[in-house]
């Protein structure tokens, strides 16, 4: 499986939205044993159309030599198990930010088009805290990650400025021209943190990622480093919004946004945990696999 994961060819893609099958099959019809709702299926498109931001965000970028699948599918091992008791709009308002994300890679390559891409940022950022807008704060996360890189030109900063705008205005705008109301996110945290402790058993394996990819830094080139120093820094920020949101220290719409935050930081951290040195490295992906069931049918083990 890692050979496969790790390689070039458009085949490896394949690999992603079959895991993702997998996993949705086990949690509706395996544990549940009941049809998958409408609300089920358009947070499987986001999750997936999200993995493969992420994928598109690690080749663009060129932050290892030969890029692979594995971010992707860390994002949809992760995401996927929590599909049945989270909201759409949630993993929707998560591919804008990893959309942002995205543009805000571009920036180091396309030096003469630098405010489009920061004014890209900018939409992709501001549409999601419109679909869900406690995401908001990635309005913050991402550009400041930015700023680590390179300060905006004032034009820049500008052209972000514009695009948080209208991603807003379009959000307050359309409901009043179309006369209808967006519903508004749940008044509750719908995931039962108590069933979830298995999640944590990422940690270890997240955590460990994370120190590997300081390692590379020493031997990135120029362009790399820079790619992998702001994808560090979104997974070190999902990762402290993952264990504030937890702790439901900021309220219920904000908690729930600790689903997506954490598979942003397993996406930018697990895939790093299989180094061609270690002899145990072909049987991480499967350990991963493993975790994702286990993460699958968890809390309905727990409801039985």
């Amino acid at each position: 499986m890692l050979r496969l994961l790790s390689s070039n060819q458009p085949a490896a893609w394949v690999i992603v939205p079959m895991t993702a099958v997998l996993l949705w099959g086990i949690s509706a019809m395996g544990v549940r044993g009941e049809l998958p709702s409408v609300e089920e299926g358009l947070s499987f498109l986001g999750i997936l159309a999200s993995a493969r931001i992420v994928h598109l965000s690690h080749f663009e970028s060129r932050m290892r030599t030969r890029p692979t699948s594995i971010p992707g599918w860390a994002f949809v091992l992760w995401s996927v198990p929590l599909i049945a008791e989270s909201p759409a709009r949630l993993w929707w308002a998560g591919f804008f930010v990893l959309a942002g994300l995205r543009e805000g890679l571009r920036l180091v390559d396309e030096e003469s088009r630098r405010s489009r891409a920061v004014f890209w940022m900018g939409i992709h950022l501001g549409l999601a805290g419109v679909f869900w807008p406690i995401m908001s704060i990635w309005s913050v996360v991402v550009p400041v990650g930015c700023l680590f890189l390179r300060p905006f030109r004032p034009a820049e900063t500008l052209s972000l400025v514009l695009g948080l705008s209208a991603s807003w205005g379009w959000g307050w705008a359309l409901p009043w021209l179309m006369e209808f109301s967006c519903a508004a996110p749940a008044n509750r945290v719908a995931i039962p943190w108590c069933n979830w402790t298995i999640l944590l058993l990422w940690v270890p394996l997240a955590g460990t990622g994370w120190l590997l990819r300081q390692r590379s830094l020493v031997r990135a080139t120029a362009r790399q480093r820079s790619a992998r120093r702001l994808t560090q820094w979104v997974a070190v920020a999902g990762c402290v919004m993952a264990v504030w949101g937890g702790t439901d220290a900021i309220g219920a719409n904000g908690s729930i946004q600790a689903l997506f935050a954490g598979g942003v930081f397993c996406a930018w951290t697990v895939g790093w945990c299989c180094p061609p040195q270690w002899k145990g490295t072909p049987f991480i992906p499967w350990l991963m696999l493993a975790l994702a069931v286990v993460m699958t049918a968890w809390p309905w083990w727990l409801k039985a």
